[in-house]
């Protein structure tokens, strides 16, 4: 990886220098994407990591805790020496119903939980991962500065929240970074955010940065999901939208092939190049396609590249 795809999360030379490139670990957990092998998700992890990727996020709700362990089984004592990010306020029970809970006491139980199947000391970002609606936002930002002080975790960071709810979020503490929905065919996350990221240097985390594998460009008008995949339920992959989506990723195709990158690469890399504060996740199965989201490191998209990127994608429903 070239200088420009690495990161520092802080304000100082000594802050973390991390890879822009995250590695997504919610399909390791092995719950919502189909069929999942954790020996190939070991593989993919370890693969990451030896091609130079620092940057890992999980969520304690990922496989009900599997995420973090399989995480742990692929890094050992390695896990120390990357930049971790996991999250918290998504509660289950033994039967595996879910709900969200951000109330401080949870959190509290939530981070001893992390670090214990983590095996680590300290989490170096953690994230509220979703409100609970009954907790005010700041009773959540100082359970998490409690944490910190605590030395439990590093970096406070906020998932899915609103332009107003990181605002209010700011008021009370400190937020690296926040991770919203954002990719070529879903922007808007972004732009409502920029003025708040560049003035407060708060980093964003793009997840949903390939949109599902939409943006991977192997899926057609024939492709279906399992049950268990959650993609069998989400309306960018069900009749007329699935067709629009389809027709657009086509249309990048043009570029991709021009530069000579998979789709994948190319839509990661747009991430990359349009907010240098920007970090996109990839998420994978296999190390194969840990391999393939690497080529979208170590170059850049030109101005006239991005140019026509907007314009191609600029097809709204």
């Amino acid at each position: 990886m070239q200088d420009y795809d690495f990161i520092r999360f802080g304000d100082t030379d000594n802050a973390p220098l991390v890879s822009r490139l995250g590695m997504g670990c919610w399909a390791v957990g092995g719950h919502g994407w189909g069929a999942v092998n954790d020996e190939e998700s070991i593989d993919a992890i370890r693969h990451a990591y030896d091609r130079g990727v620092t940057f890992f996020d999980t969520a304690d709700a990922y496989g009900l805790g599997k995420s973090e362990k399989v995480l742990r089984q692929a890094l050992g004592n390695n896990l120390n020496a990357v930049f971790l990010a996991t999250k918290g306020g998504v509660r289950w029970d033994e039967s595996g119903k879910v709900w969200n809970d951000s109330s401080p006491e949870y959190l509290q139980f939530a981070v001893e939980a992390s670090l214990q199947r983590l095996g680590i000391e300290r989490i170096p970002l953690y994230y509220i991962h979703k409100l609970d609606e009954q907790t005010p936002i700041p009773d959540i930002m100082g359970a998490l500065l409690r944490l910190r002080e605590a030395g439990k975790i590093g970096e406070i960071g906020v998932s899915n929240f609103t332009a107003p709810q990181l605002t209010e979020a700011l008021t009370v503490a400190p937020v690296r970074a926040i991770q919203v929905r954002f990719n070529l065919l879903e922007r808007s996350r972004g732009e409502e955010l920029e003025r708040l990221c560049t003035y407060h240097k708060v980093k964003l985390v793009a997840w949903g940065a390939l949109a599902d594998g939409l943006l991977a460009g192997k899926f057609n008008q024939s492709t279906t999901f399992s049950a268990d995949d959650h993609r069998s339920r989400m309306p960018d992959f069900l009749g007329e939208k699935f067709a629009k989506n389809l027709q657009r990723v086509e249309a990048l195709r043009t570029i991709a092939h021009a530069r000579r990158v998979s789709l994948s690469q190319l839509a990661l890399r747009w991430v990359i190049d349009r907010y240098d504060w920007s970090c996109p996740l990839f998420g994978a199965k296999t190390a194969v396609q840990v391999a393939d989201n690497l080529g979208a490191a170590g170059w850049r998209l030109s101005l006239d590249e991005m140019a026509a990127i907007d314009k191609l994608t600029g097809m709204r429903d």
